[in-house]
């Protein structure tokens, strides 16, 4: 995991990720994890102050993304990038080039895939003891077929899958022999999962997520698109966010992965003890209505947006780059910090890598490694 932020004003992008990668190992020693520094944050163009940070799963179809990032950038030519929505439109449409995506890593990410639903199965499973095996399947099914199918609609994906039976089937025994009976009617329902898991619009757990920042050449302000993928099964599974500087809109403060601590900072409020606070009003108010309930919930966000968030977007608003650059930096520290003295999986550490993206400065590194 990670913990992530861009910080935007009307002057300049500031982006910062921390440097730890989590590695679970396998074998006789399964589980232990091991923590490596990596790099998280790359320059993505050499002629415009545009940035790129990755998140989640450090692989696209196999490759890693700061080999992909680097390739595209060295594509790039100075007059190519008129608005950083395409810069990141471009490099979105390059990572599914056919030496990329071929046919056989197509079908290793949509085992991939499938066997993410399988997992989530199988936790369900262990945590409903009492249920037998067969509804736990088919609950998830019903959960699957209530999500839109993926737009737009490419049979390609599922003509795909119909060739990997063998190695679903061979996926299922692995996954679920050694603790539940298989029978005729549980496998179909699973190779059922299977096809959901690549048609429906479901991200899995092995996405990366990709934030472009900066400024094209025709841009007065500073721009994000981030996007989150699982990669190609026909064509791209992926959800896309742009969020522009404008006269309006002067500020953003934006988190990624690892995101709770800095919302709490913002927010001034814990927000999975926001989330227990409104789930429990319930139990502590049996009688209150519905209309009253909700009447609460927008009177706390409106004293968390009053008293925190407002007021610190303000002062973002005005920040110059150095400044944003020292909030970034410390907004990410705090979150390994937080990890460190938790007995949670300190999962974010290392440097924090920070850059600075601005029309005069182009791109600069502020803090982490490369200093």
């Amino acid at each position: 995991m990670t913990a992530e932020i861009a910080i935007l004003n009307k002057s300049a992008a500031v982006l910062a990720a921390d440097s730890a990668m989590t590695i679970a190992t396998t074998g006789p020693r399964r589980g232990i994890k091991k923590i490596y520094p990596v790099d998280k944050l790359f320059r993505l163009s050499y002629h415009h102050p545009v940035g790129v940070m990755i998140y989640n799963n450090a692989q696209f179809m196999g490759v890693p993304w700061e080999t992909l990032i680097k390739m595209y950038a060295s594509s790039l030519e100075e007059d190519l990038l008129p608005t950083l929505r395409d810069c990141a439109r471009g490099l979105f449409d390059f990572i599914c080039e056919p030496r990329i995506c071929t046919e056989r890593a197509q079908q290793v990410n949509a085992l991939m895939i499938v066997e993410d639903s399988f997992s989530w199965i199988l936790h369900a499973a262990h945590r409903e003891q009492d249920m037998p095996f067969k509804g736990v399947v088919e609950d998830h099914v019903s959960i699957l077929e209530k999500r839109d199918i993926w737009e737009p609609r490419d049979p390609s994906g599922l003509e795909l899958l119909r060739k990997l039976k063998v190695e679903i089937d061979d996926s299922i025994c692995r996954s679920f022999n050694a603790d539940f009976k298989i029978t005729k009617t549980v496998r179909t329902l699973l190779h059922r999962v299977a096809m959901l898991s690549i048609e429906r619009n479901r991200l899995s757990s092995v996405m990366s997520g990709v934030v472009v920042a900066g400024f094209g050449e025709d841009d007065l302000f500073p721009s994000l698109s981030v996007m989150e993928t699982d990669g190609v099964v026909g064509s791209l599974r992926s959800s896309i966010k742009e969020k522009t500087i404008t006269r309006e809109e002067r500020r953003l403060v934006y988190p990624f992965a690892q995101r709770e601590v800095i919302s709490m900072f913002m927010n001034g409020v814990d927000p999975k003890f926001f989330d227990w606070l409104m789930s429990s009003f319930d139990d502590v108010f049996p009688r209150v209505s519905d209309r009253e309930r909700e009447r609460f919930r927008a009177k706390a966000k409106e004293w968390m947006r009053d008293r925190h968030s407002d007021p610190t977007m303000k002062v973002v608003e005005h920040l110059p780059k150095h400044e944003l650059a020292a909030m970034a930096d410390a907004l990410v520290s705090i979150t390994s910090l937080k990890r460190r003295v938790s007995p949670d999986a300190e999962s974010v550490g290392g440097p924090t890598d920070v850059a600075a993206l601005s029309k005069g400065g182009g791109f600069e590194w502020m803090r982490g490694k490369h200093i």
